[in-house]
């Protein structure tokens, strides 16, 4: 029988648990009302704890940005794969947009409410890449849809600022209990853009059921990797 050894289980970094809750608080409250002497106290440990893992609060926000980013990367990526031409590829970021806005909430609301003031911070230099990068991926469709002949011709880069000024502030309005869904909101962004105000035929709804169906997997896939690689060690 081999003889028992007294090695210590591993302890799991509380690192992902430090970046939950506060994101959840400054999604809450704006990072101006959170302190790291309030968020140790949220999650039992010492300011010291918090300050170990991050350094500052300054690098806590970096992180809650960088990981959002690297989330709506990461699904983008699956769902873009998986789709072919413009206007369903526009479809799927910004039915992507939309569904992420609701189920990654405190993320969105975390991310959206400081970005515009540390935009320009050198701490968030890999951000602004992630942030340049999705931009470039919705700039590329348009381009592509106006050279095929699916979009008219305009300015791409102003057409991809406009949509994502629509949908960057929806969190501002948006009542994740209302009767209009993320959906269809979506919809009617899509709609709008494409078509215009004209009077033309509704767009047929069901043809979106397919789209969605692969933007809301995308979305859990990812999160059930992040959460698989922050999930504690077994001794």
């Amino acid at each position: 029988m081999p003889a028992e050894t007294n090695t210590p289980r591993k302890r799991a970094s509380r690192r992902g648990e430090i970046v939950e809750t506060f994101t959840r608080m400054v999604a809450e409250n704006g990072y101006d009302a959170v302190a790291i002497r309030d968020l140790a106290e949220d999650l039992g440990m010492s300011k010291g704890t918090v300050l170990h893992h991050f350094g500052s609060k300054d690098r806590l926000l970096e992180e809650v940005h960088s990981t959002y980013m690297r989330r709506r990367l990461d699904e983008i990526a699956i769902i873009l794969a998986e789709l072919e031409g413009p206007e369903r590829r526009l479809k799927g970021m910004v039915f992507q947009n939309l569904i992420a806005m609701q189920q990654d909430a405190a993320a969105t609301r975390a991310f959206a409410r400081e970005i515009v003031r540390f935009a320009r911070e050198d701490l968030m230099n890999d951000v602004r890449a992630m942030r340049r990068e999705y931009f470039d991926i919705l700039r590329g469709i348009l381009e592509e849809g106006m050279e095929q002949g699916a979009f008219r011709r305009a300015d791409a880069t102003i057409v991809a600022l406009q949509l994502f000024g629509m949908m960057n502030w929806t969190w501002t309005w948006l009542d994740p209990e209302g009767e209009v869904t993320v959906e269809s909101i979506a919809r009617t962004f899509l709609d709008t853009v494409l078509h215009g105000l004209d009077s033309g035929p509704e767009p047929n709804s069901d043809d979106d059921a397919e789209l969605i169906e692969l933007v809301r997997g995308a979305i859990s896939s990812v999160a059930a990797r992040e959460a698989e690689t922050a999930a504690p060690a077994r001794g």
